[in-house]
């Protein structure tokens, strides 16, 4: 995995960034879906559903699955996806992460873009470079730098733009915004180990003892 690269194009205002910030908590910490007092209609899972285009990053045949529930825009789910990293660089072979990307944060650009172009990359087998550059601008994602990011990893952009006019990526999107809604997701990051949701790990040492590590 290429060591990700922080793509300099512009500084925004201080008011906007505080701005940012507030807009972010907000998302943190209230229910993405609203709140939904009809019980009677609200389905449940057992089992999460791993879909063909849902990126795998780590070995296919670990013994432990983590499914990550993470929005390219937002910075707790930029540190958790560097810890991730971290795990499995440590303890090679023993975690598989299902990342299911859930674009949810509109400011200071709406992170559907990115996530399209994510969903694209992972067409080319460029999904993980993609999410690293990705997760280095996280708080600038406006279309020059996804722009940008498509030419440092060198994706073919004939493919790319097949891929975007095809329709697919925001097929899958929706699809995972619906699988959110039915798990109840609050928040992002939102991780799952075997199928149960846990109080998301802080660190390296935190997942160990998790995992039994």
């Amino acid at each position: 995995m290429i060591q990700s690269r922080h793509i300099f194009l512009g500084v925004l205002p201080a008011l906007l960034l505080v701005v940012g910030i507030f807009s972010f908590r907000f998302l943190q910490y209230n229910a993405l879906f609203g709140n939904n007092t009809n019980t009677t209609q609200t389905a449940t899972l057992d089992l999460i559903p791993i879909l063909p285009d849902d990126p795998i990053i780590g070995s296919p045949s670990a013994p432990h699955t983590i499914v990550v529930f993470e929005d390219l825009a937002c910075t707790g789910c930029r540190a958790q996806d560097a810890i991730l990293n971290d795990l499995d660089t440590k303890h090679p072979g023993k975690i598989k992460i299902i990342w299911k990307g859930l674009p949810v944060i509109p400011f200071p650009y709406t992170s559907g873009p990115a996530h399209e172009y994510a969903f694209c990359a992972n067409k080319q087998g460029k999904f993980e470079t993609f999410k690293d550059f990705a997760f280095a601008n996280y708080d600038n994602l406006s279309q020059t730098t996804i722009t940008t990011i498509v030419k440092e990893i060198h994706l073919d952009e004939d493919k790319l733009n097949a891929c975007l006019n095809s329709g697919e990526a925001t097929t899958y999107i929706d699809k995972i915004r619906t699988l959110a809604e039915l798990l109840h997701i609050q928040s992002v990051p939102t991780v799952f180990l075997e199928n149960e949701q846990i109080i998301t790990p802080t660190s390296v040492d935190e997942w160990e003892v998790v995992l039994g590590l």
